[in-house]
């Protein structure tokens, strides 16, 4: 069975709260397990299984009880431990009346007033505080009873505690969790089948599941078992790698990280639907056509078989002057046939950066020693400040980092990569079982006496439709929506790596005559725009940046251009890019990818692939070898070598004699495997000062 793409995990990622928002870390449910009242068996019964069993709960205390008088050092070890002191009251008090005769008279909390059940919680939040240190805790209410009179005390409560614990048996799943309002069952008399089953039908619904427990062994009217409290803890332990078992402080906040994070996903997804619209409108385009799945067993699965991928006749000729005569010098190329093929990037593809763009001021923030794997190096944290005189309304500010070796006889080159800054809660899928360690892109570089440096691009313009009125696109139109042939977020990408070669040559630490550029997957797309349009570059290390980037556009494999064209993926473009999925299609495209990779000639540039097993067809390998082919005829013009062949080679063989270099390693979407060939290839054309 073929695996799904790494990248199309990575871009759904990016661009949808429901996977990197993963509900329960990646879990089937989350399971709380809290004891009320603060009695003895929760130390002598409950306490040492949890421990035993490497689990986490719990306990609400309740101030003034006995076990709090008697046994108050033990109680500040139930923190220590790992376990959460969660606010139960200092009395405990509830409401009386018919068929509640058991509550004292003076703990009645229908004769409370919200000030005092107010001042007696915080009391009990300072007692809690002077045991575990700890200042964010949660609540819950005594015997349930959330009002007093018709007045909810927990909104005066609410800057107090993450959240607070309710009865009522019911489980939600995170998105209709409220927060101060929580769910729980609680246990009377119950088996350890009747709960374990509780945790089955949470892990069912991807739930949240409180159980709730009184007395363990005794101590309370509302009593569980000792084997039955035995057999739901041991039952959690043996499902732990479907079920997240914490405190509730750890999962009250999870549950806020993640409905804060959805709410933000979903303003921003409403503001860049808003923004395509406008942009379909300008276009007098009334729908575009869907693209494929990258999920190969979707229905529309994307193509995979190479039999049906090359259904276009013929690719844009570089060396085809628009008039229709052949390019035949390097004169020509540069004034006449490459300006041409400049203007349709700009025109239709990428977008036109505006004539003049703000300045950017470079500081250094921070500076330190550091290791890296064996290597002695300097740490600098720098900000490019983006003058935004033009329009104060939206700051600009580029970051980036920069390792140099401690030890060096002079200025040293730079390998500039564009780095992801991952969303709060992503997690990057694991490397296959057996992937060997390999040592980092940075100490490599190191190794070689270089320095490493990382941009981080969405810093500067988001990866997304909603920014783009904000973001150095925005500031250059003053917060207004994009015209048709306005720069995409790929552009703008690739002007920022021009503003950190701005720093490098004024670093005297740093040679800016040799400079490297990589990027992987929407970064490698950035990286080869970079290069195309910054000739400071001197060498580019593409990896599976698939289609928008070294992919031929017209084939129908892997990812299309439908799908570069959604309200998903346009921002990467100019507006006028989204008229190739309707009216016209991409046989209609005036330039295609090998002419984006003709642009970088006759600079060296290194393409990097994955294995189609692992990393997925989504990418086109293929079709970015082909690009590397079809640029072959620009490279000779100048001077330069091309692949030397046609012929796609088989896994894990490098095509490195000529000025193109290609190798498709054998693991995911990643670059990792390849720097090991990618750094000796620059330095045959990295030259010493």
């Amino acid at each position: 069975m073929k695996k799904i793409s790494l990248l199309v995990l990575l871009a759904a990622a990016l661009h949808s709260s429901a996977q990197f928002n993963a509900p329960w870390r990646g879990k089937k449910a989350a399971v709380v397990l809290t004891y009320d009242d603060a009695i003895d068996q929760h130390l002598d019964n409950a306490l040492p299984l949890l421990d035993s069993l490497q689990l986490k709960a719990t306990f609400y205390v309740t101030g003034f009880s006995p076990s709090m008088q008697k046994r108050l050092p033990q109680w500040r070890n139930v923190a220590t431990r790992g376990h959460e002191l969660g606010n139960h009251t200092m009395y405990h008090p509830c409401n009386g009346g018919a068929g509640r005769e058991w509550v004292p008279a003076d703990y009645d909390l229908t004769k409370y007033t919200v000030k005092r059940m107010v001042d007696e919680t915080r009391a009990t939040n300072v007692l809690l505080q002077a045991l575990d240190g700890k200042t964010r805790r949660t609540f819950a209410y005594t015997c349930g009873d959330m009002k007093i009179g018709d007045v909810s005390f927990i909104n005066e409560l609410k800057p107090d505690f993450v959240a607070a614990r309710a009865v009522r048996n019911q489980m939600r799943p995170i998105q209709n969790v409220d927060l101060y309002d929580v769910d729980c069952y609680m246990v009377a008399g119950h088996t350890g089948e009747q709960m374990i089953a509780w945790v089955k039908e949470a892990m069912a619904k991807n739930s949240l599941l409180v159980i709730l427990f009184h007395g363990v062994g005794g101590g309370n009217g509302l009593d569980v078992s000792l084997p039955a409290h035995r057999q739901l803890l041991q039952y959690l332990k043996e499902v732990e790698q479907d079920i997240w078992v914490a405190p509730m402080i750890d999962v009250a906040e999870h549950i806020r990280d993640w409905q804060t994070r959805t709410a933000a996903a979903a303003a921003q997804q409403k503001k860049t639907d808003e923004d395509y619209k406008q942009m379909l409108a300008q276009l007098n385009i009334k729908a575009t056509r869907p693209g494929p799945s990258g999920n190969p067993q979707a229905p529309n699965a994307a193509n995979s078989d190479e039999s049906k991928a090359t259904q276009y006749t013929s690719l844009p000729d570089p060396l085809m002057l628009a008039n229709g005569k052949k390019v035949t010098n390097a004169n020509t190329w540069w004034k006449s046939r490459r300006p041409q093929i400049v203007e349709a990037f700009d025109r239709e593809i990428y977008g036109r950066v505006p004539a003049k763009t703000p300045g950017v001021k470079w500081e250094v923030t921070a500076t330190k020693d550091t290791m890296i794997g064996s290597i002695a190096a300097v740490e600098q944290q720098l900000v490019g400040h983006v003058d935004n005189s033009s329009y104060p309304q939206i700051k600009v500010d580029m970051q980036m980092s920069i390792l140099k070796p401690k030890i060096a006889t002079g200025a040293v080159p730079v390998v500039l990569e564009f780095g992801f800054v991952f969303p709060a809660g992503f997690r990057m899928p694991p490397p296959p079982a057996g992937t060997p360690v390999q040592k980092s892109w940075q100490e490599q570089v190191l190794e070689m006496g270089w320095a490493a440096a990382v941009l981080v691009p969405t810093s500067f313009q988001a990866d997304n439709g909603a920014g783009l009125t904000e973001g150095i696109i925005g500031l250059v139109n003053k917060g207004q929506p994009r015209k048709p042939d306005d720069w995409g977020a790929l552009r703008a990408w690739a002007w920022g790596a021009s503003r950190a070669i701005d720093y490098f040559e004024n670093d005297k630490s740093l040679d800016a005559t040799n400079v490297a550029i990589e990027g992987l997957s929407r970064y490698g797309k950035a990286a080869v725009v970079a290069m195309a349009y910054e000739p400071r570059i001197k060498v580019g290390f593409i990896g599976s940046s698939g289609a928008g980037g070294l992919k031929i556009l017209r084939r129908v494999f892997g990812e299309q251009v439908e799908n570069l064209a959604s309200s998903a993926e346009y921002h990467w473009f100019a507006g006028n890019f989204i008229k190739y999925a309707g009216p016209l299609t991409p046989n209609d495209l005036p330039v295609d990818a090998h002419q984006l990779l003709a642009l970088c000639a006759p600079r060296p540039v290194f393409i990097s692939v994955g294995s189609p097993t692992v990393e997925g067809q989504w990418i086109d390998a293929r079709g970015m070898f082909l690009a590397g082919v079809h640029a072959g005829p620009v490279y000779r013009l100048l001077g330069k070598r091309d692949m030397g062949t046609t012929e796609f080679p088989p896994q894990e063989t490098l095509i490195a004699d000529g000025d193109i270099a290609f190798r498709q390693h054998s693991g995911g979407h990643t670059t990792g495997p390849n720097w090991q060939y990618f750094l000796p290839f620059a330095k045959r054309y990295f030259t010493k000062k």
